[in-house]
């Protein structure tokens, strides 16, 4: 879909040169990542050896969480990480942490509860999952919040918002980014003690009969280092960029184009698979709506034109819930929707977006003609479909309502200035729900229920265990990746310690 698939998305370059410098290069020497990150040929051989008390395998949001924790309780901790930067989807996000019980929610007016925030989990599909994990999360979001604005001083807006169909403010935003999150903990991890290694790529488990016992990782010169530690946290993140995976967890999925950090290839996920973890999934993702003309989540895709599907027939409220339009989408059978501005929609977007929506037209991601139905047919659109759908939603912005879908009067404008510019959308992943099946201890699970000695997971690796298909609301993945990090860096330290 565009060249995003060969590098860094804009939004990682933008971190990388401006304000992410802290969490992209804290402890690292910058390099290449590991060329070879498929197993091991079991005639190479380990060059070094590194002990430890804890070992922590992935550097986004969970992994720098579990580490820091796990070096605050005493822990001798070391971090690896196959990049050359700290990452994950942690550091794609926008920022936003769901819980309950806050202080910026009191400080909001916001009466809230965990048991609340329980009985909305219930309601879109926790209650098909592990009923203790779905209160662990509900009862621990609010407090991990509060730690990051609190102890660790991360800035969040004063404002709480609404998200996915909650009817109670609990998305908790950060400043600017989740790079503001992500360079604080990382700041504390660094007080702590934390050793990171990058440029690290974890190869296979080493197992100590049926105990783990370490990894087996390699270098960027293709060098073999074995760490040895009395506990491993497997933190590496979902697995969005293999193909292979997608295919056979989340066959709904596939082919979607995405957007997750380059590492995100499911390998720390297979290692422990190989082994005799257990899957849980149900064969969700998580995703944003996105415009092949700008990566990320384009302002072109604007609330206030008309969004049809290649039919020509609108499908949904346009400034509806970003998630609920994307699952829809997703499962069209071109995965494609269609924006339609008409003049005074383009002459209201700042000269940087015009340029885009110029530079759009000549790629052939849209189309300008005097009439919708020209615009829409050089699309592959039904144009005589869009057409008549145009007049119908051009009568309901006259009489200030919109009766199909109920989209807010402040959104709904008439478009009937030519000329008309039709712009191909899309969708594209963010995230994978499915992974290890864990514990709210968060060790991780054999096929029997048993606890793999000396293993434990946090973050998008393990986050089937608290997301079934669809997502809650924005910020429960970002919250679930800090959370289980929380617990599960704890919880590693005491058992290793003990």
């Amino acid at each position: 879909m565009t060249a995003q698939h060969k590098g860094f998305t804009r939004r990682q370059f933008t971190e990388l040169i401006g304000g992410g410098a802290l969490a992209l290069f804290a402890g690292a020497a910058m390099g290449c990542a590991p060329k070879d990150n498929a197993a091991r040929n079991s005639n190479d051989k380990v060059s070094k050896t590194v002990d430890c008390d804890v070992l922590v395998v992935g550097g986004g949001g969970a992994g720098v969480t579990a580490a820091g924790k796990a070096a605050e309780a005493g822990a001798n901790t070391v971090l690896i990480e196959k990049m050359p930067y700290l990452a994950g989807s942690s550091s794609l996000a926008l920022g936003t942490f769901y819980g309950a019980g806050t202080q910026l929610q009191k400080a909001a007016g916001i009466d809230d509860s965990p048991e609340s925030l329980l009985a909305y989990f219930l309601s879109r599909n926790g209650d098909k999952l592990d009923y203790d994990m779905q209160k662990f999360c509900a009862e621990h979001f609010g407090e991990t919040i509060d730690w990051l604005t609190g102890e660790l001083g991360v800035p969040f807006k004063d404002k709480v918002s609404i998200k996915g169909k909650d009817t109670v403010p609990r998305g908790h935003n950060c400043a600017t980014s989740a790079f503001d999150a992500l360079n604080a903990v990382t700041k504390f991890a660094h007080e702590k003690g934390v050793t990171f290694h990058f440029n690290m790529g974890a190869q296979e488990l080493v197992m100590n009969g049926d105990e783990v016992a370490g990894v087996i990782a390699k270098d960027a010169q293709g060098t073999l280092v074995q760490y040895n530690a009395k506990q491993t946290i497997m933190a590496s993140g979902g697995f969005c960029r293999n193909p292979d995976m997608i295919d056979q967890y989340m066959p709904d999925y596939s082919g979607v184009y995405t957007e997750v950090g380059m590492g995100l290839t499911g390998e720390g996920l297979r290692m422990g698979l190989d082994k005799g973890a257990a899957y849980v999934g149900h064969g969700g993702t998580n995703g944003i709506l996105a415009c092949p003309i700008d990566a990320g989540q384009s302002k072109l895709i604007s609330a206030k034109v008309l969004w049809v599907d290649s039919n020509g027939q609108r499908f949904n409220n346009e400034g509806g819930q970003t998630h609920e339009i994307y699952y829809q989408v997703a499962h069209f059978p071109d995965q494609k929707f269609f924006a339609i501005y008409d003049q005074s929609q383009v002459d209201a977007l700042p000269d940087k977006l015009k340029a885009s929506l110029t530079r759009g037209i000549s790629q052939g991601f849209a189309a300008k003609a005097d009439t919708v139905e020209d615009a829409c047919t050089a699309m592959g659109v039904n144009g005589d479909a869009a057409a008549a759908t145009l007049a119908a939603y051009n009568a309901m912005a006259a009489a200030g309502v919109d009766t199909q879908f109920k989209k807010k009067a402040d959104n709904l404008i008439p478009l009937t200035q030519a000329p008309f510019y039709v712009i191909q959308m899309g969708v594209c992943t963010h995230g994978s729900f499915g992974g290890y099946h864990v514990n709210t201890d968060f060790q991780v699970l054999d096929n029997d229920g048993k606890a793999i000695p000396r293993f434990y997971s946090a973050g998008e690796v393990c986050c089937g265990t608290f997301i079934y298909d669809d997502y809650p609301a924005g910020g429960c993945g970002l919250n679930w990746s800090y959370t289980s990090g929380r617990f599960a860096g704890a919880n590693a330290a005491a058992a290793a310690l003990a």
